[in-house]
């Protein structure tokens, strides 16, 4: 059939199917496998924001303690019913860890012990592809010592659909007398197409006293990080949001409101909903967590609005892992002390619905993301 059209036209038709199909089209002809694994045809099927959307719950198995399971689930009207179980990434030297998804790619580490100096913490990392079951191996500088707290992030420039790591080095000191010194952020970022990390100016970089919190959430050029002023006050430092500009790369400091910014701060942790930032907030109720949900309005930094509050009225909300494409929460909730099962929380109906995924512990994530082909031609 394909002898009668035209093969620009072929092209358009295959730039709106799945990455499964066309993983299987690419052994049908030398010609469909050339334009598929092309550069411009993987940079087009990006930029198609038609593709089917997924939910990527990672969580250790109730059979095997010790065993990562991935499981994607196409996020449409019939969800939690079609499920996929992924191999895992491929990231030496232990589990992988996700630091965040962005452009349908996910960012995965191992945090493992130097051989020859056992006072050092290294990386090893990689860019991950779950559509198309590859990842690509990066080489991450990243060393743990006293004194020392490193950060990463990790976006895909919308712009370029390049993969960038960001990487933050920033330590401090402290005197006899209790008096905390911080020295200026250390910042070197690299991206896949030059397979090379670089140092960028120290202009426009928050304040030395900001350290950035584990954690991450990157919406269209920004990748925004929770963070926390670490200048001594009465009782904590103040919670806050640092964002990068991918494209220009430079640092922006966005303020919480004050119920926020005064939270301790394992109370609060950033997410994203569709292509806008949320921070959610633990509060103690009684015997029982809720969260209220915030979220930056507009894309207008410093201005936030409380969205909702998840309750459950039977039990206590463990973890809130991530939302659907539709404003639902995913979380976690536990019916004794080991095993917590993985929920949806219908925000206007207030039902609750089972995913039928059963986690032995915390469930880890569940991050939302597209259908793309990067990394294919890698």
């Amino acid at each position: 059939m394909s002898d009668y059209i035209p093969f620009a036209l072929q092209s358009e038709i295959m730039k709106r199917l799945p990455t499964r199909s066309l993983m299987q089209f690419r052994s049908v002809s030398k010609q469909w496998k050339s334009l598929i694994d092309s550069s411009q045809f993987i940079v087009d099927y990006s930029r198609n924001h038609t593709h089917q959307q997924h939910l990527l719950v990672c969580y250790t198995s109730q059979e095997a303690f010790q065993e990562e399971n991935y499981v994607s689930i196409v996020d449409d009207e019939t969800f939690p019913e079609h499920k996929c179980f992924l191999p895992p990434p491929t990231v030496q030297l232990g589990e992988p860890t996700i630091l965040g998804s962005s452009q349908g790619l996910f960012f995965v580490y191992t945090l493992h012990v130097d051989p020859h100096n056992f006072r050092r913490i290294m990386c090893t990392a990689a860019f991950w592809n779950p559509s198309i079951r590859k990842s690509v191996a990066v080489d991450v500088p990243y060393v743990l010592e006293r004194g020392s707290n490193p950060a990463i992030g990790f976006g895909v420039c919308p712009h370029t659909r390049d993969p960038m790591i960001v990487k933050i080095n920033f330590s401090h000191s402290l005197s006899n007398l209790g008096t905390i010194t911080f020295t200026p952020w250390q910042v070197e970022v690299y991206t896949l197409s030059s397979r090379a990390w670089r140092s960028i100016p120290t202009i426009n970089q928050p304040r030395n006293s900001i350290q950035l919190a584990r954690g991450q959430v990157v919406i269209d050029e920004f990748i925004y990080w929770l963070a926390i002023d670490g200048m001594p006050t009465e009782f904590h430092g103040f919670n806050l949001i640092v964002s990068f500009n991918m494209t220009s790369e430079e640092f922006k400091e966005v303020s919480l409101p004050d119920t926020l910014a005064r939270a301790p701060t394992r109370n609060v942790v950033i997410s994203k909903l569709k292509e806008s930032l949320l921070v959610v907030e633990i509060v103690k109720e009684a015997e029982k967590q809720v969260y209220g949900v915030w979220m930056m309005e507009n894309g207008v930094s410093n201005s936030f609005t409380k969205l909702f509050t998840i309750n459950s009225p039977d039990a206590s909300i463990q973890a809130v892992l991530g939302f659907r494409k539709n404003n639902e929460p995913v979380f976690a909730m536990s019916a004794d002390y080991n095993v917590r099962d993985v929920f949806v929380h219908e925000v206007h109906s207030e039902h609750i619905n089972h995913t039928q995924i059963c986690a032995n512990g915390f469930p880890h994530s569940a991050c939302s993301y597209m259908e793309t082909l990067l990394l294919l031609d890698h």
